[in-house]
């Protein structure tokens, strides 16, 4: 059996859980962009795991115009083009 209780709230006490969650939000320190975490010239293994994304996702980035630098049988990044990539994906 379900039960359903109408609870209404008024608009003052809205306006203070607002607040609060508002406060509390700007009091949460600013994550650094996780591109920071990388290393200057990063393999494929080391995006993928700090940008939380799969072969599928690099793989399009790719295709779409983000440049790879060949280092033996290794492909490598260069963290400011994955930088200047993203911030042209956000655009």
């Amino acid at each position: 059996m379900t039960v359903k209780i109408p609870i209404e709230f008024s608009n003052e006490l809205i306006e203070i859980i607002v607040q609060q969650v508002l406060n509390t939000l700007d009091e949460q320190p600013q994550n650094p962009e996780p591109i920071n975490d990388l290393p200057p010239y990063p393999t494929r293994k080391q995006v993928k795991k700090v940008l939380r994304i799969g072969d599928e996702r690099l793989n399009q980035w790719i295709d779409g115009g983000l440049k790879v630098i060949p280092f033996g049988k290794e492909t490598r990044f260069d963290r400011e083009d994955i930088r200047a990539f993203l911030t042209q994906l956000k655009i």
